[in-house]
């Protein structure tokens, strides 16, 4: 695209914003109840954002959310399209994969996380995140699993942080 504005992808982090990516939901979740095919939804957000705000400031924190959605990208290494769906909200729409596959991807995801630190002109700083898995239901619509995932995704944060939860 070289350049060019592209209403559907997020300018900070290049992952697709929350309308284009809650199409892509729609759609594979009809996709998924016709051919009776896996379909799993990871829902991930960073772990005190406010605080990094605050030690780090606004471009530091930026930097963190642009560098964390390009290393969620490498570990799912297009297994399915990851969405912005907020300010550190992101989610990975997973077609076909089994949940198995999943929750070791979700794992995964977490902990290359914070494998590397991010430097900002404070000094280093270690993002965490946390995951909530949730995988598609027999006659289940898309709004549902978007609801589920994030239920998911408060119990893990409520269970301590930078960890998975499952639905």
């Amino acid at each position: 695209m070289s350049g060019e504005y592209a209403p559907w992808v997020d300018l900070l982090t290049g992952a697709y914003t929350r309308p284009h990516f809650e199409g892509l939901l729609a759609r594979a979740v009809r996709v998924a109840h016709q051919e009776r095919m896996p379909l799993v939804l990871l829902r991930l957000d960073v772990d005190d954002l406010q605080e990094h705000n605050d030690l780090h400031g606004e471009a530091a924190l930026d930097a963190g959310l642009a560098w964390l959605a390009s290393r969620v990208a490498q570990v799912v290494n297009g297994r399915g399209p990851l969405g912005r769906l907020g300010g550190d909200d992101f989610a990975v729409l997973l077609e076909g994969v089994q949940l198995p596959e999943s929750l070791q991807l979700a794992e995964e995801v977490r902990r290359s996380a914070g494998r590397v630190l991010h430097a900002s002109p404070f000094g280093d700083y270690r993002l965490t995140l946390s995951v909530g898995v949730a995988a598609l239901r027999p006659s289940e619509p898309w709004g549902n699993l978007l609801e589920a995932a994030e239920r998911a995704l408060t119990r893990a944060k409520q269970a301590g942080r930078d960890t998975v939860a499952l639905r």
